[in-house]
């Protein structure tokens, strides 16, 4: 019922904000912040079927893709959207709440809103802003977790920057806005990734804690967002990074940058405890950082949480692994290279398990098909694409 609620509150908002097209370019990010696509042409409507993939830059702007299933090649939406004022303008990190018509971005600068919920007319791409927040720290990475609450409004998304603290936000079910839960959640470290089990009631964070690499676990009620203190695992690697958790909600992977290697954890459905699977943490390519798994099963897939994407920062290379039912992860051949000086910051998988998106350095994003049953990646024919700046977050919408 909140999802209908949602939706319905989402389509009634688009419905007054249609024509308003417009934007701003990556030159123009001193605009007002919120990324309002106010002034302009309605935009063309989508090629049909056509997926939507949203990329963060590191000047505070968010570039928009239409991408085909035809043809598998990625379209820019014009114009670009700035999530913010030049004040906050930087390194921008994406979350969606799937299955609607709402975006989360960060821009990782002070001083000026630097969290933005974003509406999405899925008709044609276009982005409209739907409040922003101003946080005290400057914001790294976020994540949306299931669950509802009170009457119009949903719970939670979370948020950290560059201090030892987890920001929540209640999430208004009839436009996306946000509204901060005080205090924050104090924590034992400072946190480089951050995820959240499918089912709502975990939360997990890397960090270099005081016994070298951690995943610092919280567990939480779906319905109000309360969560208990933070117990920190060692992840038996170091400076962990990327951390995600399969579809299933069985198991939890982590990326150990320092010590090149990948840490898999069991997660208890009953008690949310961490437990590492036999073997782990396995070999990775050279610097780990981001990672990523593939979708949940939707109509007309046959692909659900079969493979682990993990992006080696230093070795400029996406490394493809398949998981088990046991967790054990295993090498799809050799690291797919992406390019000089590539340094993959994001991954992004769509939600029907075809495509695989990297963010890289060179102003590009590389673009892959996804074999399903085997995991092989082929490069789409085009490959790396242009976007215009350096590109960080990014997320897929069906």
């Amino acid at each position: 019922m909140k999802r209908v609620s949602l939706l319905l509150g989402a389509f009634l908002l688009l419905g007054v904000l249609a024509g308003c097209g417009g934007g701003s370019s990556p030159s123009n990010t001193g605009s007002n912040g919120g990324g309002s696509s106010g002034g302009g042409s309605t935009p063309p409507p989508l090629p049909a079927g056509a997926e939507l993939l949203y990329v963060g830059d590191n000047v505070g702007v968010i570039h928009g893709f239409a991408v085909d299933p035809n043809t598998d090649t990625p379209t820019a939406l014009m114009p670009t959207v700035p999530v913010t004022n030049q004040a906050a303008a930087s390194d921008v990190a994406l979350q969606a709440d799937l299955g609607t018509m709402i975006l989360y971005a960060t821009s990782s600068g002070l001083g000026d809103p630097n969290l933005v919920p974003i509406l999405i007319d899925h008709k044609t791409g276009a982005l409209s802003a739907s409040g922003s927040q101003t946080l005290s720290v400057a914001p790294l990475g976020l994540a949306k977790a299931p669950g509802g609450g009170s009457s119009g409004s949903g719970c939670c998304l979370y948020v950290f920057g560059n201090a030892a603290e987890l920001f929540q936000f209640t999430i208004n079910s009839f436009n996306g806005g946000l509204t901060q839960k005080t205090p924050a959640i104090t924590l034992p470290c400072i946190p480089h990734g951050l995820a959240a089990a499918p089912s709502g009631s975990w939360l997990g964070m890397t960090c270099d804690g005081s016994s070298g690499g951690e995943v610092v676990g919280l567990v939480r009620d779906p319905l109000t967002g309360a969560v208990g203190m933070p117990v920190a695992v060692p992840t038996g690697g170091g400076s962990p990074q990327g951390i995600r958790v399969t579809p299933d909600g069985k198991f939890v992977v982590v990326a150990n940058q320092a010590t090149n290697n990948v840490s898999v954890f069991s997660l208890d459905s009953s008690t949310d405890a961490l437990t590492a699977v036999p073997g782990s943490p396995f070999a990775s390519g050279t610097q780990p950082a981001p990672v990523a798994i593939d979708p949940p099963l939707v109509a007309g897939t046959t692909s659900s949480g079969k493979f682990a994407f993990v992006g080696d920062t230093g070795g400029n290379s996406l490394s493809t692994y398949t998981i088990d039912s046991a967790g054990n992860l295993t090498p799809v051949g050799v690291p797919t290279p992406l390019g000089t000086n590539a340094q993959p910051s994001s991954i992004a998988v769509d939600p029907q398990g075809k495509f695989v998106f990297v963010s890289i350095v060179p102003r590009e994003m590389a673009g892959f098909t996804l074999d399903s049953s085997t995991g092989t990646l082929t490069p789409i024919p085009g490959s790396p694409f242009a976007v215009g700046a350096v590109t960080r977050g990014m997320v897929f919408i069906p």
